[in-house]
């Protein structure tokens, strides 16, 4: 009785799921959620003839109408969701390199899990419930007695009607739909990306018809005869100046830090949110805007490896020093340790060389595991020392709590993510206090500069900026979105700080006026760059004479400094 009762029951249910007006109300309501998420009715057009597509083509492979159209409709509200998750945390829609980029990324992947797992396991969970409801259509779904050539002219037919409602303009630079959240119809935007790196369209393409340039002249050989400090950069993960912030008391607590050691607050300005460090980094170290790669930008460690022939590393190794970079990430997350060797780093200290057991380590580990490297350095060469520190504690995610509360008492927002991350923030910069303390204490023998930044700002914070600053726009390069800070540290050195006196400095900048500081003469093409931030005012990509910027850019190809598609 029981096993009839069921098959009825699954009788009733087949001649449900595979009744026209089931479909047509499935199609309504996906297009509902879709627009939901995309937030654009001009857009629409576009994303339900992407999911006519998808459909156009299982209907070609598997005959079977229904499971096409369904199939479709969940692929296209999943791929909605993961976009909309990936912009929130990291300020960009999914693109469809992220597949290339961190689907064949063992590390990435595996951060991914690690960190984000709050995040992925909803997604996995519904992706096998449509797979199981999926396989059932595809069982009770008969195939249809429709030709090849039929169904091939609705596949042909779809995707010439697709381009008609593309959701951009013509010269519209795609990299900018992906910072507006439209995440029902970015990741489908992002295919037109995948055919022009196929058909050669890229970065090189901003210089033709343009006049030819004469290469920058051949570095000689580095003045070391004055004082060579040594050099430590310091990755401030995920940090951005909440002393800034008149709320809940952050004023208060976090009023005296964030300040080099003259006391001035200094805005830095980074090309990335909420995630991207090595974006970030890319820049700090080449001397280039990932700004000008356009779509390219979040993927350049893997595109630019071996492309890019002098960077702050080269520049130092000319004048003698010895480079190396400690990162809390394994050599080949993203490519970044292929990518640092390949720009002239002698050393990556990774994940496993430094002893780390998680990704998410106190700041003050990583800064013990920088200490142990400074005291072997300085027994066993006698070089100066160049030395970046990459920290990971103030990452997201912040949903569980790992900072000592115990340490600071501040005014709790009713945010519990905020409040995780002000304490993660925190602790960080108590870290880094005993970091420059280390510095200040072997400054008579070992002179150094040591210079801070944050990398990007924190999606936690993103309500505090919101409400100080009104241009607050993650699709917006120029909004305070992309602002943070950076802070100098003398130990025992001579620097002068006319370098960093401007009042927004960009980070493609930031190497070559730490060179400048310092005193260290400068290649031909480090000149060129420092001026270059001079005439723009500390702008680079967003320099109001453009023109100058690719210039430089177009001498750096002349002289086999950089290599583009």
């Amino acid at each position: 009785m029981a096993r009839i009762i069921s098959d009825r029951l699954l009788q009733r249910l087949q001649a449900f799921v595979l009744h026209p007006l089931t479909a047509v109300a499935a199609i309504l309501l996906c297009a509902t959620f879709l627009y939901a998420l995309e937030r654009a009715v001009e857009h629409m057009p576009f994303v339900m003839l992407s999911v006519l597509g998808i459909a156009a083509v299982l209907f070609l492979v598997s005959c079977r109408l229904y499971f096409s159209l369904y199939a479709a409709l969940a692929a296209t509200a999943l791929i909605s969701v993961i976009s909309v998750m990936k912009y929130r945390t990291k300020g960009f829609d999914l693109h469809v390199y992220d597949f290339v980029f961190t689907g064949t990324d063992t590390k990435a992947f595996a951060f991914l899990i690690d960190g984000f797992a709050i995040y992925i396991a909803p997604v996995a969970v519904l992706l096998i419930c449509c797979a199981i409801a999926l396989s059932l259509v595809f069982a009770w779904d008969g195939k249809r007695e429709l030709s090849a050539i039929k169904r091939s002219a609705l596949v042909a037919a779809t995707f010439l009607l697709i381009p008609v409602s593309y959701p951009l303009k013509a010269d519209e630079p795609r990299y900018f739909h992906y910072l507006g959240g439209f995440n029902a119809s970015a990741f489908f935007v992002s295919f037109l990306d995948l055919r022009d790196a196929a058909i050669g369209r890229g970065f090189a393409d901003r210089f033709a018809g343009m006049p030819d340039v004469k290469p920058f002249a051949a570095a000689g050989p580095c003045d070391t005869a004055g004082s060579r400090p040594d050099i430590f950069i310091v990755l401030s993960e995920s940090q951005t100046d909440l002393g800034q912030f008149n709320q809940h008391g952050l004023a208060e607590q976090f009023g005296g830090r964030f300040r080099s050691a003259d006391g001035k607050r200094r805005e830095l300005r980074v090309e990335t949110f909420g995630g991207g460090t090595w974006i970030s980094n890319f820049s700090l170290m080449t001397g280039l805007s990932s700004l000008d790669f356009g779509w390219r930008a979040p993927y350049l460690t893997t595109a630019m490896e071996g492309k890019v022939q002098q960077s702050l590393a080269t520049e130092l190794s000319r004048c003698g020093y010895r480079t190396a970079v400690l990162m809390p990430m394994d050599h080949g997350f993203v490519n970044e340790g292929p990518f640092l060797e390949s720009i002239g780093f002698d050393e990556v200290l990774d994940y496993d060389r430094i002893g780390a057991s998680e990704y998410a380590h106190p700041d003050r580990f990583y800064f013990e595991a920088a200490r142990t490297f400074i005291e072997d350095h300085r027994r066993t060469d006698g070089r100066p020392l160049f030395l970046q520190v990459q920290t990971m504690f103030a990452h997201s995610p912040y949903g569980n709590h790992l900072a000592d509360s115990d340490q600071d008492a501040f005014a709790q927002s009713g945010n519990s993510e905020l409040d995780e991350y002000v304490r993660r923030v925190a602790q960080s910069q108590r870290d880094f206090d005993w970091y420059l303390a280390q510095a200040k204490a072997e400054s008579a023998n070992h002179p150094s500069i040591v210079l801070e930044f944050g990398d990007h700002q924190s999606f936690a914070t993103r309500e505090l900026v919101n409400h100080l600053y009104p241009d607050f726009a993650v699709d917006k390069l120029t909004s305070s979105a992309y602002r943070t800070y950076f802070t100098i540290h003398p130990m025992g050195a001579e620097v002068d700080m006319k370098p960093f006196e401007f009042a927004s400095l960009d980070i493609g900048y930031l190497g070559v006026s730490l060179l400048e500081s310092v005193g260290l003469a400068t290649s031909p093409m480090f000149a060129d760059l420092a001026a270059l931030r001079d005439r723009c005012d500390g702008r680079l990509h967003f320099c109001a004479d453009r023109a100058a910027v690719d210039r430089h850019l177009q001498k750096r190809i002349a002289s086999g400094h950089l290599t583009v598609d």
